[in-house]
């Protein structure tokens, strides 16, 4: 039977709906509809309406309009300054009807989305209407309408006309021609249009559509073609339409968001310049430009760090996607000189008449990353945090009473550092502090605090290792975000007195347990707590002997800042701080040298107090203003104490 023919055939069941329905035993199906009539049918398509789902929306207080979709104006922003809306869930403004309109469709949100993300970037960009261009496509019937309907012309409040026209195909072109049906509402300047033809019925609804728009949206060919709506569907196209594409990609251009080289300049677009294919490495290797590097756009982001900032960059990937996703991360870096080929190595090798790789088409591919590559370190991670959920079931104990901050988290940290992920540790401590310090360190290290409750006049706690899933570089292939850097905490260790540099000490050996990495800078008398108690023997000059002399010669021998009392004062600390099972300043000094923390000395300072490198203890570095302002800028925290 021609199927044509049959669908022509069948009669309409008008004011009526799909009750059921039934499997027969022959495979085919019984509908029932609400008139108790009872269809035979070999095939059931489904044509059914949606309604926006905007639960969420109601239950953040955000402003439904009158059809029930979400308000927003024309950047996109609902009712609430800091929340941006687009897609089948947002009402906007018809083009050519009053009020707003939900419009279900893929083309008008990728258009609204990319509005509303330049506007929450910083940017005044507004999308303006929806005109409701669609078409669909029944074995060989195409259908197709843009604009106001002649049911909804009226709204307009206005005399209505529609008129029809059915013009013939060229015979010459299409032997076997048919008439195509197409009509236009109209109630100026109310346009409409719609067509039911065979093929090519979209080239009529696109036209129609590009017809509807206010002649102003003409002004500029870049800005009008990423607004046109244009008619999609699988069978014609996809919802980003190449026109629209072309358009986007023409905006950023002339807005300077994006700078092309292009194939017809090579090479000379390329001399001097580092040359970077951002596909994976197994694209790069079938075939890339000759010089190229290959940095996959998953790495790019890590690998860009050590690079020169102001040199050229010229890239390039298959068709302009990654690439210009490599552009925007590294143009926000502070790279200066990026550009990226337009078209991609498909456009170069096009118009450089290379052959192509295989006669086989291209493997479907992810943009943003490298699918399976992220899908394994993906499930990885799953199921290492299944198994930190849970624990592995090893717990030891570990005695940290009588020990004083930062005492017990500095013993914490090296005994978790034996232990494997999802191992527990069960510390006993008697300081108070502990109860505010053990969330702090757990959590800024990637740990778990299990339980902690009091326990005589300290508390125990049980702490799970945390994995260690981001702990190491990803490789090159690997489309993941390291984590950031640890933090730095740098100091200016100025004063000589030792309470002040004994808390210097404290917070530093605090911050290498907290897994921080820490930077002291000594300078003038603070000097005096790096130099060690039986320096070799040299000779000395007169001013040289008389700065030995006035000035404490180690950390051992430092004064209080108050109550020192000819040294009475600090000897009467250091045995509340034995008595205390805190750390003498010696010690804290050593662990953090064994921490990893930098001792440098100012050299200046030296100079001027005639210090020599060998008065220092072991392993302190020797550095100057320049040192410590580097250190600085990399510093999350800068203490001057």
């Amino acid at each position: 039977m021609n199927t044509t023919s049959a669908v022509a055939a069948s009669p309409l069941h008008l004011s009526t709906a799909a009750a059921a329905f039934a499997a027969r035993p022959d495979g085919g199906l019984n509908v029932e509809l609400t008139d108790s009539t009872v269809l035979a049918a070999d095939l059931v398509i489904l044509s059914a309406g949606v309604r926006p789902n905007t639960t969420l929306a109601k239950a953040a207080g955000l402003e439904l309009g009158a059809r029930g979709g979400i308000t927003v104006d024309t950047h996109m922003r609902t009712s609430d300054p800091h929340i941006w809306a687009a897609g089948d869930s947002v009402e906007t403004p018809h083009t050519v009807l009053p009020g707003r309109w939900l419009a279900p469709l893929a083309g008008p949100a990728n258009r609204e989305a990319r509005v509303a993300a330049e506007n929450i970037c910083g940017r005044n960009t507004e999308y303006r209407s929806t005109q409701g261009t669609s078409i669909v496509k029944i074995f060989d019937m195409v259908a197709g309408g843009t604009g106001a309907t002649e049911r909804q012309a009226p709204r307009r409040r206005g005399p209505v006309s529609g008129r029809a026209c059915a013009p013939l195909r060229p015979r010459r072109l299409l032997p076997r021609h048919r008439n195509d049906a197409g009509s236009r509402s109209s109630s100026p300047p109310t346009p409409g249009a719609s067509s039911a033809r065979r093929p090519p019925a979209s080239t009529a609804s696109t036209s129609a559509s590009t017809c509807s728009r206010p002649p102003s949206a003409a002004a500029r060919p870049s800005t009008t073609s990423r607004r046109l709506e244009l008619a999609y569907a699988p069978p014609f196209g996809s919802a980003k339409d190449p026109v629209n594409m072309a358009g986007f990609v023409a905006s950023n251009v002339l807005r300077g968001d994006l700078t092309l080289w292009y194939a017809q300049d090579y090479p000379e677009a390329t001399a001097g310049a580092r040359l970077i294919d951002v596909r994976t490495p197994e694209e790069f290797s079938i075939w890339h430009l000759p010089g190229a590097e290959n940095v996959p756009l998953g790495s790019i982001r890590l690998e860009c760090e050590l690079w020169d900032r102001t040199g050229p960059l010229r890239l390039y990937c298959a068709v302009g996607f990654r690439s210009y996703l490599a552009y925007r991360a590294l143009v926000q870096r502070g790279f200066t000189d990026v550009a990226t080929l337009s078209g991609g190595s498909d456009t170069f090798r096009s118009w450089h008449e290379v052959e192509p790789e295989s006669d086989e088409p291209p493997l479907p591919m992810t943009a943003y990353a490298e699918a399976a590559e992220f899908t394994a370190a993906a499930t990885k991670a799953t199921a290492q945090a299944a198994l930190l959920a849970n624990g592995t079931g090893v717990q030891v104990d570990l005695d940290c009473s009588g020990l004083a901050c930062p005492g017990p988290i500095m013993k914490l940290s090296e005994k978790m550092k034996t232990l494997d992920a999802g191992d527990e540790v069960v510390v006993h401590v008697s300081d108070p502090g502990f109860a505010s310090d053990a969330p702090a360190w757990a959590r800024r290290n990637g740990h778990e605090l299990v339980a902690i409750s009091p326990e005589g006049p300290g508390y125990v706690a049980t702490m799970r290792k945390g994995g260690a899933v981001l702990a190491t570089r990803p490789s090159a292939s690997v489309g993941i975000m390291s984590p950031p850097a640890p933090n730095k905490t740098s100091f200016v260790v100025f004063s000589g007195d030792l309470d002040k540099v004994l808390a210097a000490f404290i917070i530093a050996n605090g911050a290498i347990a907290m897994g921080e990495e820490v930077s002291m800078f000594f300078t003038f008398w603070g000097l005096n707590s790096l130099r060690r108690t039986d320096p070799p023997k040299r000779e000395r000059k007169l001013m040289d002997k008389m700065f030995a002399t006035m000035m404490p010669s180690s950390a051992g021998s430092m004064p209080l800042s108050q109550m020192n009392m000819l040294g009475a004062g600090a000897a009467l600390i250091k045995k509340v701080m034995r008595d205390n099972s805190v750390s003498s300043l010696p010690d804290l000094i050593m662990s953090a040298q064994a921490g990893g923390a930098r001792l440098i000395a100012c050299t200046m300072t030296m100079d001027l107090l005639g210090i020599a490198p060998t008065d220092l203890m072991d392993d302190v570095e020797l550095g100057g203003v320049a040192t410590f302002l580097g250190e600085a800028a990399e510093s999350t925290t800068t203490l001057f104490i």
